[in-house]
């Protein structure tokens, strides 16, 4: 079995350019897309110069996205002008139903340039409006036996159109339609410095004007290239690589940052036993908290050290009379919940003792030297 892999831009580009002739692309470089469009022909070719720079700019703006679904068992593409490339998911799709029924493919992948000719031309009257169709966002394909085919791709989550236009499947994918329009717009002004147009993925009059009159054969820059910035949880580069953040860290203003203080919070618990201070976005200073880190209706903090119960002060484990105690003039404070231990404060002596006493140190006193006064 053929699998099928992401394809490179360099790849996306050959695609565009297979079979295209010196002559073809001779004729088309005077010409506009608007001229190509005036030829009345439901036919896209003559603008595969452009065609190739805006799928480059359009799987700039996300890599890895694209993936060929064919050559593939059961899978025919009617043309050699059948860009054989779709998303992912609506791949995964596709060969299942090639699995269970062969796939006669007419159309899949367009750019807004293939749309713009395709609508404006006249000669094919189910065309969508450039900047509406499926095709651009590489999960709609057009099938020529799609009688024979509906129930394996329904199977598959790819949506028949209908009666209106039989041959149109939309299959499982994100809609990427502004992206195709966004990657003109971004082409258009790399090369039209003096007269740019909102790169907002919107497809108005100003980006209609502006694509019908852009050259057939290509501009001089290919504009390929993103905005630094996010996407979703990856640094996106000028070069358009891609650089993951780590767990627990988010995107935001191009650059990785704790995904806490992503939100704006002041304070954040970093883990069950930290607390952290957010600085400008980010994880700042840091504290161990010895009784743990809590978040509440005040914010992030360390948790309350609870108070050391010393235990009740009694005279428990003094020596008695007898004097038999093992643990004399020690108090464990084991009945009470105490967490130390402390001397038992010493008896009065008998009078017996105190004459005892008194007796010892006379005697005492009579053996030690006097000073001289």
């Amino acid at each position: 079995m053929i699998t099928s892999r992401s394809i490179s831009v360099t790849a996306l580009v050959a695609l565009f350019l297979t079979g295209v002739s010196p002559l073809v692309t001779s004729a088309a470089s005077a010409q506009t897309v608007a001229d190509i469009a005036a030829r009345g022909a439901c036919s896209t070719a003559g603008i595969e110069g452009i065609s190739a720079q805006l799928a480059e700019a359009q799987s700039c703006t996300h890599p890895g996205a694209f993936v060929r679904f064919a050559p593939y068992p059961n899978i025919t593409l009617t043309s050699s002008r059948v860009y054989a490339f779709v998303q992912a998911s609506a791949r995964d799709a596709i060969q299942a139903a090639a699995d269970r029924t062969p796939l006669q493919i007419t159309s899949a992948f367009r750019t807004v340039a293939d749309q713009y000719v395709l609508y404006n031309s006249g000669g094919c009257g189910l065309a969508a409006t450039p900047g509406t169709s499926n095709h651009q966002s590489g999960r709609a394909i057009d099938v020529s036996n799609h009688a024979a085919a509906q129930s394996a791709l329904e199977a598959q989550g790819c949506v028949w159109l209908g009666s209106s236009d039989p041959v149109h499947f939309d299959c499982p994918g994100m809609d990427l339609r502004s992206d195709a329009i966004r990657a003109f717009q971004h082409l258009w002004n790399v090369n039209n410095p003096g007269d740019p147009i909102a790169e907002d993925g919107a497809y108005g009059p100003m980006t209609n004007a502006r694509l019908a009159g852009s050259p057939a054969a290509g501009f001089a820059d290919s504009g390929c290239g993103c905005m630094p910035g996010c996407d979703g949880d990856s640094i996106v580069m000028a070069d358009c690589s891609r650089v993951a953040c780590g767990a627990g860290d988010a995107c935001r203003a191009g650059a990785c940052v704790f995904a806490g203080c992503a939100s704006g919070a002041v304070s954040v618990c970093v883990d069950a036993s930290t607390f952290g201070s957010c600085v400008m976005g980010d994880l700042g200073m840091t504290t161990t908290c010895a009784a743990g880190c809590v978040e509440d209706a005040d914010g992030a903090h360390c948790a309350a050290a609870p108070d050391l119960d010393a235990g009740a002060l009694d005279d428990g484990g003094v020596v008695d009379d007898g004097g038999s105690s093992a643990d004399a003039g020690v108090d464990p404070g084991a009945a009470h919940g105490g967490c130390g231990c402390r001397l038992a404060p010493a008896e009065a002596p008998s009078g017996a003792s105190s004459l005892l006493l008194l007796l010892l140190g006379l005697a005492w006193r009579r053996t030690v030297p006097r000073r001289d006064r």
